[in-house]
């Protein structure tokens, strides 16, 4: 034992290895069956597959570099009948254990075909996670990954829809595809979207993450995708559908049934091209007509659109109007979808895989100032795609080695007009102010908004097996950033106006503050150590990882002369351009660090194994607050200005901690419990004004620094039942408590401009859910026909009342009102889906129709500050009289959001053919 522990201790240390997981290993031992003798030189090969091991003079083999996935697994070996084990299931970075014990076929049974048993409890998990094969997304009643995700424990859904993993920000969870990271590094959101059809298994760790995975904090969200096989195979999935609800009062055009207006075509086909060859292609069309619309009663520039009832006064002001019909999608989305995969097998040690996916997708986000001008909005473009080559090569039965070279990009577009300079977006801006709470009358977006992100990445991996016990991986990992901006809004020449009534749009001066343009080009190093020992009584992964990371920005030499085309000091002030630029930044410091990860798994009983695990993470934060704004265009205005970047922002930093017990009842029922505790530190938020020109100038800015702190605990319970009977069943629990000292890097700024102090205390974050439960259960006869259900709970969101409900409650409003120290109300939602599988000549059919929120439940997302409810009257917010000239609606019906609440009934038919 004591031998074995040194060449674990010394394999880690001599190791490194950057490629997150995306294949697991087989293992066993192949024994007589009579007199259970070890039988030597035996072959286990995975059929379909160039797969395969000899055992040793043990009678151990072990299979590494698997696909996830189920496959039959063949042992054989001269002097016995050959045996197939069926269904043996494969997932990512865990050991599948597959004895086999020959006959002799001097007894002349011929082959023997068993099905695998599939262990309930995995005996080599250190820390919580869950994994969502094929199957088990396709009968769920989901249309986008992220439904998937928001049903494991430990995931929490903000009121945008954004994850959340154990109380982290969004930024913090980290995503692969293929073991290629393609996490957006300007926002830290997932850059490119996979269609479900085309997940193979989908890994979500929330717990402790191994030294394999950097750039996160929370957790990390692993998919990987479908390979070809030697089989020709074929889908085509399509369905329509629209949203339904009775509540006309509060969603304008969804009383009315239109069946095509969410429409979804989507296919794949996969097989040979050659013996060594095989392919899979996917794509998907999707759109949307989403479920708050507008009517159209004016046109952008002011103009009655369609005749409405009206009444003037006799000098034309318009007093009141009723308007007509025309209804207008003010959220729809349209999605492209594709993806490729071209996997080359040479012989038995080496394979290349070329594989794509892209999407590209327009979509607008609901104003309700819009609700009469619903045209007036600027639309979002986002296109990205990922290309990756991967050249595997088997060195021995034991080892194997990866090269990766991968080059993401992602590309976003908001405007309303492409051409800036479009006449059409000329307003007069001589026309009537809006009044408060009422609907715009007239209305264009002049905001021209884009950013690409480009990332290339090589990375070298090696896998060894040394022996039945220790496995250990080793890589290096290099990524090449290019990220650029621009944004800026169009204007107008107000003197020309003013003399002439001529409106000449123009876009803003390059060197001005109201315009944002650079190009920046970060670069990243990663190394770590990971080795993993499986002993019967206990199983440890332990790992190393160093990050190194360069923004190469800029930093101010004199940060209270920020402006180096507007310099304040004397000095600067008689230099030229030229001569400031020599001097006035200075190159930001590289940034290099180190993070341990420790974790075991000890197995109390054959049916139950204790889980402990404790890592260090860093994470650098999105580039979005490094460069914004980087060359400090400060006015010349008193007050404090910004929000400007920091290209010298240090990593920010997490302590996890989790403890947990996975237990199995009976034969096909499995539970987990887990407690964990994160401390965070470090967090991206604002510096505190910084005078410019003199330490006393009542001209000031800010700028993005690390000085947050949050903490996250909770408690995660799961529970479920093994696959392989009618009934399917999953439960998961989450209980935790999410407290920091400020939700978003930029609420300190907003808080601090709005007159009131930094918060001193930790208080509830807005994503701090306390309780979040999932159930998802379904129950199919023979795979001839089946019903799938999903419930969703979750506790109310925290929000910050208004004084005058702290008044009516009995506050003390001197004193302020706590940030977030109320509760929204809770929300429930379930989802159906319904299946009936037909065969004929060769093909299988499938039709099926889903229900999301079958019982059209009005969950308040969000609420009034006066009310904490997403219903107010003027009374409450404390609106007298103000009826006036120019208001196109009541108050009551501005104060009627549709959008404050979770998306009413939704329903889709469909069918499916496979071949």
């Amino acid at each position: 034992m004591k031998s074995r522990c040194t060449i674990f201790m010394l394999s880690v240390l001599t190791a490194i290895q950057a490629f997150a997981g995306i294949t697991g290993k087989i293992t066993g031992t192949v024994l007589d069956a009579q007199n259970k003798e070890p039988l030597i030189g035996a072959t286990v090969i995975v059929e379909g597959t160039r797969l395969g091991a000899a055992t040793n003079i043990e009678g151990y083999y072990v299979i590494l570099n698997v696909p996830p996935g189920k496959y039959n697994v063949i042992s054989s070996s001269v002097g016995y009948n050959k045996k197939t084990v069926t269904g043996v299931a494969v997932s990512v970075d865990l050991t599948t254990t597959q004895n086999f014990e020959l006959v002799s076929d001097a007894v002349q049974v011929g082959e023997v075909i068993v099905t695998a048993e599939r262990p309930v409890v995995k005996r080599d998990l250190t820390s919580a996670e869950a994994r969502v094969d094929a199957s088990t997304i396709e009968s769920l009643p989901v249309q986008e990954i992220s439904e998937v995700l928001s049903l494991q424990a430990g995931v929490t859904v903000d009121r945008g829809g954004g994850i959340h993993i154990r109380g982290g920000r969004t930024s913090e969870v980290a995503y692969w595809i293929d073991g290629v990271s393609v996490s957006d590094v300007y926002d830290g959101g997932q850059a490119l979207s996979v269609d479900n059809s085309g997940i193979q298994e989908l890994q979500v760790i929330s717990g402790t993450f191994n030294a394999e995975y950097g750039q996160a904090m929370s957790g990390i969200v692993n998919i990987v995708t479908k390979d070809g096989d030697q089989k020709f195979r074929g889908s085509i999935l399509s369905y329509i559908g629209d949203y339904f609800s009775g509540e006309k009062s509060l969603f304008y055009n969804i009383a009315r049934l239109n069946m095509i207006d969410n429409r979804n075509l989507q296919g794949s086909f996969s097989g040979p091209l050659l013996p060594d060859l095989t392919f899979y292609v996917s794509g998907r069309y999707y759109k949307t007509n989403g479920w708050l619309y507008g009517n159209r009663v004016f046109n952008i520039d002011g103009s009655i659109a369609n005749a409405p009832d009206s009444v003037r006064n006799s000098t034309g002001q318009l007093l009141s109007i009723v308007p007509k019909d025309n209804p207008v999608p003010m959220n729809g989305r349209e999605l492209y979808q594709g993806q490729a995969k071209f996997s080359f097998q040479l012989g038995g040690w080496g394979k290349f895989a070329l594989s794509g996916i892209g999407s590209r997708s327009t979509f607008r986000d609901y104003s309700h100032d819009l609700q009469f001008v619903p045209d007036g909005d600027a639309t979002k473009r986002d296109k990205s795609y990922n290309l990756t080559g991967l050249w595997t090569h088997t060195l021995g039965s034991a080892t194997f080695y990866t090269l990766n070279l991968s080059y993401l990009y992602k590309k976003f577009q908001e405007y309303q007009f492409e051409n800036p300079l479009d006449t059409l977006q000329l307003i007069n801006p001589s026309l009537p102010v809006k009044p408060l709470y009422a609907f715009n009358t007239f209305n264009t977006s002049n905001h021209h908004f884009e950013r690409r992100t480009e990332t290339r990445v090589a990375k070298f991996d090696i896998t060894s097996q040394l022996d039945k016990l220790i496995q250990v991986k080793g890589g290096v990992e290099g990524r090449l950033h290019r990220l650029y901006f621009q944004d800026y809004n169009t204007t107008y020449d107000n003197t020309l106006f003013q003399a002439s009534g001529r409106l000449v749009h123009a876009i803003p001066e390059r060197t001005g503050p109201n315009y944002q343009e650079y190009t920046e080009k970060p670069t990243e190093f990663a190394a770590y150590v990971q080795g993993k020992a499986e002993y019967d009584n206990m199983i440890v992964n332990l790992g190393l990882r160093f990050d190194y990371f360069n923004s190469n920005g800029r930093v101010l030499a004199d940060p209270q002369d920020p402006n180096i085309y507007n310099p304040q000091k004397p000095e600067n002030v008689a230099r030229t351009l030229e001569q400031r630029r020599a001097t006035w930044y200075n190159n930001a410091a590289a940034k290099t660090f180190v993070s341990p990860r420790f974790g075991i798994s000890y197995p109390i009983t054959d049916r139950g194994v204790l889980h402990f695990s404790y890592g260090h993470f860093l994470q650098i934060p999105s580039f979005i607050f490094l460069y914004q704004k980087p060359e400090f265009k400060i006015i010349e205005q008193d007050g404090t200005q910004g929000i400007f970047g920091n290209a010298d922002l240090e990593p920010q930093k997490t302590v996890m901690y989790e403890i947990g017990l996975q237990q199995q009842f009976g034969e096909d029922y499995s539970g987990d419990f887990t407690m964990f505790y994160r401390d965070i530190r470090d967090w991206v938020t604002t510096t505190s004004p910084i005078p410019i020109g003199s330490v006393n100038s009542a001209r000031k800015y800010t700028q993005y620094t690390n000085e947050d702190y949050a903490n996250a605990r909770g408690i995660t319970v799961s529970f479920n039942k093994q696959q392989g009977s009618n009934l399917a069943l999953s439960l998961s629990y989450t209980f935790q408590i999410v407290e920091g000292l400020n939700s978003n890097p930029d609420d300190k700024n907003s808080r601090e401009l709005g007159g009131a102090d930094s918060v001193r205390y930790l208080s509830a974050l807005n994503w701090d859910q306390t309780h979040t439960a999932n159930l998802s259960v379904g129950y199919s006869e023979r795979n001839d026909w089946g019903v799938f259900l999903i419930g969703r709970y979750g506790s109310g969101l925290p929000y910050t009342p208004s004084l005058n409900q702290a008044d009516f409650r009995g506050e003390d409003a001197s004193n302020g009102v706590r940030e977030n120290s109320r509760r929204r109300p809770d929300n429930i939602t379930f989802d159906l889906r319904l299946f009936k599988n037909l065969e004929f000549a060769g093909l299988e059919l499938s039709l099926f129709a889903k229900v999301f929120n079958v019982f059209d439940t009005r969950n308040e997302l969000d609420v009034y500050g006066q009310t904490g409810r997403a219903t107010a009257t003027p009374q409450n917010l404390g609106i007298g009289n103000i009826a006036g000239g120019n208001r196109v609606n009541t108050v009551e019906q501005y104060l009627k959001r549709p959008e404050f609440y979770s998306e009413p009934r939704e329903i889709q038919f469909g069918m499916e053919l496979n071949f």
